[in-house]
């Protein structure tokens, strides 16, 4: 690491005397164009303020190693263990951050291949990299059931599975386009599945990552509540 910084402040320190040296060359043959001493001038400027952030130790690489050696981020990967499928503004109220402040660490800690995201009905909601596809699975159900009319139906087919969508928004009295809106999203993220074989219409059963997922949004909820 010492060695690429001195490296690139050499580099640095040859470029700045070649921009000088430019620019001085510029005015002596051309006194009254100012607009490449102008340039050289902002060059030099920049090459600066450059050079004193990596002699400070102001130009850092986030790496997997060091990622999670910031307090925040730190925070924000034990948040998303513990509750994925989280959204950008759930995490940033519960952890008393500004979103564009948390977006930017989250940001980091996807770069080193910590945490995932995926938009879930229009959140883009977290989860770890750690665990492969069965915690991301998780993470994405339970995003959805916390909409309170998905949550409805997962509970409503768990106790009356076998049932159609026209039968489940009787039931819920719920509207049947809002019932399949739901249902849709549910099916491909594994929540509940569909038979067709003995009815016109398809009937939906609760999956186990479903009814995991149900169990696991149920606790999150009376917990937040208590």
């Amino acid at each position: 690491m010492h060695a690429r910084n001195k490296l690139m402040a050499i580099l640095l320190i040859l470029s700045l005397f070649v921009v000088v040296d430019s620019a001085a060359a510029v005015s002596f043959i051309r006194p009254n164009d100012t607009s490449t001493v102008t340039l050289a001038v902002i060059i030099v400027a920049i090459a600066v303020i450059i050079g004193f952030l990596l002699f400070h130790g102001g130009v850092k690489y986030v790496t997997p190693e060091n990622v999670l050696d910031t307090e925040i981020r730190k925070h924000l990967y034990d948040y998303i263990d513990g509750c994925p499928g989280s959204h950008l503004r759930e995490i940033a109220r519960e952890l008393d951050l500004k979103p564009s402040n948390a977006a930017w660490h989250l940001r980091k800690l996807e770069q080193t291949n910590l945490v995932r995201s995926r938009f879930i009905g229009g959140k883009k909601v977290y989860y770890l990299v750690e665990g492969g596809i069965e915690i991301r699975k998780q993470a994405i159900g339970e995003s959805i059931l916390k909409n309170k009319n998905a949550r409805e139906i997962m509970e409503y087919l768990q106790t009356n599975p076998g049932k159609h969508l026209l039968e489940i928004a009787h039931a819920l009295d719920l509207n049947h386009h809002v019932v399949k809106w739901h249902i849709k999203k549910m099916y491909m993220a594994e929540l509940v599945e569909g038979d067709t074989s003995n009815s016109a219409y398809p009937v939906y059963y609760p999956t186990e990552i479903g009814i995991e997922a149900l169990e696991n949004i149920t606790d999150y909820i009376k917990k937040s509540a208590a």
